[in-house]
């Protein structure tokens, strides 16, 4: 299996078209595999953030719990993307979040110090660190801006989009949380869609 999840990170890495060879072994070398059943944390509440993540397969959720004990799901990162708490990775401060796998999932994980050195011996790596923090940004907005401007099916309709197939794998519950509905709304919702 490792090496499973080393061959998703190259091919990931080589995506970019940034690195030479010997730089993609010198990546390759500082990256931890990481399998997890479904439900084990990466992160705890109060717990620092170490570690960026890239899921290799399965799928991890980010998500904080309120003062009625209601969990709100902040990300989810299928296959492909990077998950942490960045304000806690990048301040040493405790999370306020935790992140957990919600299906059984392999990671590639870089340490801090890991990063750190990556970012002051290759040169490109920073430009690859620019994308994914862009990526992200742009991820991030445009959900705000879906949340503020969209209804409740349309909203649906965008996760759908933007994580084809993931909303076959995981609880309608967890996808409401998300989307920031009700279950009994959004249980109506594809009630309705499976109607057209």
């Amino acid at each position: 299996m490792p090496e499973d999840i080393f061959n998703f990170f190259e091919n990931y890495i080589r995506t970019y078209e940034l690195f030479s060879d010997g730089e993609i072994a010198t990546i390759k070398s500082l990256a931890i595999p990481k399998q997890l059943k479904k439900r084990q944390f990466l992160l705890r509440q109060g717990s620092v953030c170490r570690y960026h993540t890239l899921v290799c397969s399965g799928c991890i959720r980010s998500y904080r719990i309120d003062d009625e004990g209601c969990e709100h799901i902040i990300g989810l990162s299928p296959s492909g993307h990077w998950v942490n708490d960045p304000v806690s990775l990048l301040s040493g401060s405790p999370s306020n979040e935790f992140i957990d796998a919600l299906e059984d999932s392999t990671v590639i994980q870089l340490s801090t110090n890991s990063f750190k050195t990556l970012l002051e011996n290759i040169p490109n790596f920073k430009e690859l660190n620019n994308r994914i923090i862009t990526n992200d940004c742009d991820v991030c907005r445009d959900r705000i801006f879906m949340m503020l401007s969209l209804q409740a099916e349309d909203r649906y309709r965008e996760f759908i989009r933007n994580f084809p197939k993931l909303h076959e794998r995981i609880p309608i519950y967890m996808i409401a949380s998300y989307l920031g509905v009700s279950r009994e709304t959004l249980t109506r919702i594809r009630s309705n869609m499976l109607d057209l």
